[in-house]
């Protein structure tokens, strides 16, 4: 009797361990298209994000005064949570102050996209700048260096057109981000197919396994 249940226990667990390679096989077959629906929609949206600038740009620059506004309140409640001892005035002044900004920004949107534009054209001026520093520097050793400079200047010309135009730099700003969504709805597309793939082969190889069993 105990050498039958012993074997009967040992079946039991082979059972198990064939059918636990299935179930994840099952569950990897069921995320892959998961990923590429998302690969699809990220790639659907960049495409938005190309003929829709100035939109983009609107929603970016509602998003961050909504950020502005919730980091202000959420100062001010946790001010107002806090023990009497632990409160800070300046803590409550700088919290009040971040949420009338935050409230400002949603309320003169246009005003927030040409500060945007403006902040992410005096980051494109200084790259382009220190681009062609170190080009200059490089081009009497590598003609790379030029290179360096000429995408410099470029990058300088599209900054200081981007502070003088709101409508430059919501194109700038939203074809980078469009470039972002792209890449990366590319990638999922990829890794869906790819797993896809490895559960094909891994399938074939369980399979061929339990076979041999």
């Amino acid at each position: 009797m105990v050498d039958r249940a012993c074997l009967e226990r040992k079946a039991e667990d082979k059972e198990t361990k064939t059918k636990q390679p299935t179930i994840m096989l099952q569950l990897l077959f069921r995320k892959w298209w998961v990923v590429l629906l998302q690969g699809i929609l990220l790639i659907i949206l960049s495409i938005y994000i190309f003929q829709n600038p100035v939109e983009v740009l609107a929603g970016i620059s509602l998003w961050f005064g909504l950020l502005v506004l919730a980091a202000g309140l959420l100062g001010i409640i946790a001010w107002l949570a806090a023990d009497k001892p632990e409160r800070e005035g300046m803590s409550l002044f700088w919290s009040i102050l971040t949420a009338a900004l935050g409230l400002l920004m949603l309320l003169h949107l246009l005003v927030t996209m040409k500060t945007l534009t403006v902040i992410f054209g005096l980051w494109m001026l200084v790259t382009g700048l220190l681009l062609v520093q170190s080009g200059w520097s490089l081009r009497s050793k590598h003609s790379f260096g030029w290179i360096m400079v000429i995408a410099g200047v470029l990058s300088a010309v599209a900054a200081v057109m981007m502070i003088f135009n709101v409508g430059t730099g919501a194109v700038g700003i939203s074809t980078l981000f469009g470039l972002q969504v792209l890449l990366t709805g590319i990638v999922l597309v990829l890794l869906a197919f790819a797993k896809k793939v490895v559960a094909g082969r891994v399938k074939d190889k369980i399979e061929s396994l339990r076979s041999r069993i």
